[in-house]
């Protein structure tokens, strides 16, 4: 199901029930849904999409992710399909243009002590690291926040502003620290560092030491756009200010030289 539904596919989940029903007599329909609940809070775990309508149950049974994580491993159509929805840097069709508010969600939190963390900032497994690598699929996500942001300032009547917004990792390079100088509806300047990936709201990502250091530099004036669902239902969320304020920051990733 997962597959077809990250092809593309049209499932009809009622029907996957039923016939799960027949095999599975001992449970109700409601309780096999609970399970598919229970398997997205897996996948969700392994940071990997789930089937859309099952949202996460977690508190599921510690045998129930070792089977998922074999049975992923022995499936290369899952497997692959899920790399092919990584690597795809084609934006969901949009009939029409969206503004920033219209795809701007709150950002995940993070739980405290023992309790179940949403999202770890710059670690966490390598669909982090694919996206950073993923030069395509970074420079669609920041392609489709430029016109969100134009759509923002045109909307909020400031077309003045909205023509002045630019792609400056596209027209002057990565060296900025951001990669799109916009502004706030009162003509103040807004700096956007942009993180895409494909995978969900909780997806890590990597951040480079010049970012946190410009945004740092201008806090005031720096905000981080993190695009998930790019695929599917593209939006993202926003840490405004300095990343190290904004974000728990993990060192993952050190440079070595010889001694």
């Amino acid at each position: 199901m997962l597959a077809a539904e990250l092809s593309g596919a049209r499932i009809n989940k009622a029907s996957r029930i039923r016939d799960l029903g027949l095999i599975l007599t001992s449970r109700t329909a409601g309780s096999i849904e609970r399970k598919m609940q229970n398997i997205s809070a897996v996948l969700d775990d392994l940071q990997l999409e789930w089937i859309d309508g099952y949202k996460p149950l977690s508190h599921y049974q510690r045998s129930l992710r070792s089977v998922i994580e074999a049975a992923l491993s022995r499936d290369r159509r899952v497997s692959e399909t899920l790399e092919e929805y990584r690597n795809n840097a084609l934006p969901a069709p949009m009939p029409t243009q969206l503004a920033t508010t219209d795809v701007l969600v709150d950002a995940p939190s993070v739980a405290r002590g023992n309790a179940r963390k949403e999202i770890a900032i710059t670690t966490g497994p390598l669909g982090a690291l694919r996206d950073f690598q993923n030069r395509r699929l970074g420079r669609a996500g920041e392609e489709w926040v430029l016109g969100v942001e134009r759509e923002y300032l045109t909307r909020a009547k400031r077309q003045d502003l909205a023509d002045q917004v630019s792609w400056v990792s596209n027209d002057l390079g990565d060296g900025a620290g951001y990669d799109i100088a916009s502004f706030r509806n009162d003509g103040s300047p807004l700096s956007i560092e942009v993180k895409t990936t494909n995978l969900g709201r909780r997806t890590p990502f990597y951040v480079t030491r010049w970012e946190i250091e410009v945004s740092k530099r201008s806090p005031e004036s720096y905000a981080l756009y993190r695009v998930f669902d790019f695929r599917s239902d593209p939006r993202l969320y926003r840490l405004d200010g300095s990343i190290e304020q904004s974000a728990r920051l993990e060192p993952t990733v050190f440079l070595g030289v010889p001694r």
